[in-house]
């Protein structure tokens, strides 16, 4: 394969299928060679010319016509605004069959027929490129517009007005400049603005909830409602949204922190309430459920869910005390045997572990409440072996209450 086109005698790597510069066929360059060098089609490979003694070489390639230095120069110029306006993306007009067309015009010898083509090709890029940046101005104006019904009035009002003045002064390449960075610019800001909306909607949740149950937020709210503030100025810029997504992030943090250690807290007070009422205390029977099912989504990281289990295992507390204080002889958990020993009662607690890890075992193993259930023996036994009788005592309790609430959901 020549290492040349034929045309525009720009070099072409071996891979190519185009002239890079002129756009012709590398399929073609053998002929486009013969064609410049005068050979016919159809006589078959030329004879070897041997050079008579004092008979100068040939000097290589013709020196192009006018007409073909004029055809070769529109085509560098075609390549080179067609890279710019693709910065556009979608829709970018594409010359490669006009300049293909031209070069395989030129190397049967119609140059004239080439330049009227290179010319229409010229005249229809320009057409396009304008036709293509108007449509993108329009669309990042009804971009910022949906934007702005959304609450963030984004500073890309000059950008668009200077690529619109770019394009009134017939400057193609300036007016595709600042139509693809602010086109980069808004979808960086777009997608920045979703996240953005994401944190705080989940701020809004969290404290919404925190606010029900009555956890004290400090100057959480406060923060958030900075950032609201600073978020209805206009003409916000990308440092801004950067920064306030920050501020954001931090504030939901903080709600992580705080909301999980004030219902702990709760939790903490509900399970002495609990412990009033024996274990066969049949009203008492959803409450326990409700603090089980608090204390495992508050474990797992599920603040929403805890925060609802919580709410709805504090109206249940409520009707029990309504419930105790109608009631002649309230609800109160069994005294320990009278004058029971450590070791009387080292050995009662161990019956019951030993009992309620046999029912641990006929759990199903992939499950979440066999998961948590084998950690609660694991603890209670450690408890025993370090004689922490009061603690291992407690253990057991928690767990025979939510084995006891597994098997009554099942």
């Amino acid at each position: 394969m020549p290492s040349s086109c034929p045309i525009c005698e720009q070099p072409i790597p071996s891979t190519a299928l185009h002239c890079s510069v002129c756009g012709f066929p590398t399929g073609l360059a053998i002929e486009g060679l013969r064609s410049n060098d005068g050979s016919d089609a159809g006589a078959g490979p030329a004879s070897p010319v041997t050079p008579s003694v004092g008979e100068e070489k040939p000097a290589g390639p013709r020196p192009l016509s006018p007409e073909e230095d004029l055809n070769a120069a529109i085509s560098r110029d075609l390549v080179k605004k067609m890279e710019v306006v693709r910065e556009l993306g979608r829709g970018a007009p594409d010359l490669s069959s006009e300049l293909c067309q031209a070069a395989l015009s030129e190397a049967d010898g119609r140059v004239a027929e080439a330049l009227e083509i290179l010319r229409t090709a010229q005249a229809r890029l320009e057409n396009e490129s304008d036709e293509l940046v108007r449509r993108r101005l329009s669309e990042l104006g009804e971009r910022r517009e949906a934007l702005e019904r959304t609450g963030a009035r984004i500073a890309i009002a000059e950008n668009i007005r200077r690529a619109q003045e770019a394009l009134d002064a017939q400057e193609r390449d300036e007016a595709i400049r600042r139509v693809a960075e602010t086109d980069r610019l808004l979808t960086q800001f777009e997608s920045d603005w979703r996240g953005l909306q994401g944190l705080l909607a989940q701020v809004e949740a969290l404290r919404s909830e925190a606010a029900e149950l009555g956890i004290p937020l400090g100057e959480i709210s406060s923060e958030v409602e900075s950032v609201r503030e600073k978020l209805r100025e206009p003409d916000l810029t990308q440092e801004v949204l950067d920064a306030l997504g920050q501020e954001a992030a931090q504030v939901l943090m903080l709600l992580h922190e705080a909301v999980p250690s004030a219902l702990r807290e709760e939790l903490d007070r509900a399970e002495k309430a609990i412990d009033r009422y024996p274990e066969d205390h049949v009203p008492s029977a959803v409450a326990k459920r409700l603090h089980l099912e608090a204390s495992r989504h508050l474990k797992k990281g599920r603040l929403t869910e805890a925060v609802r289990a919580t709410q709805d295992l504090r109206r249940e507390l409520a009707e029990l005390e309504v419930v105790a204080a109608a009631s002649p002889a309230p609800a109160s958990s069994a005294p320990s045997p009278p004058g029971e020993t450590e070791d009387e009662m080292l050995d009662r607690l161990l019956k019951k572990a030993w009992s309620l890890a046999a029912r641990v075992r006929t759990l199903s193993p992939d499950t979440e409440i066999a998961h948590e259930a084998a950690v609660q023996i694991r603890d209670a036994t450690e408890f025993l072996r370090s004689r922490m009788l009061k603690e291992a005592d407690l253990t057991l309790t928690r767990l025979m209450r939510m084995l006891s609430s597994e098997a009554s959901r099942s």
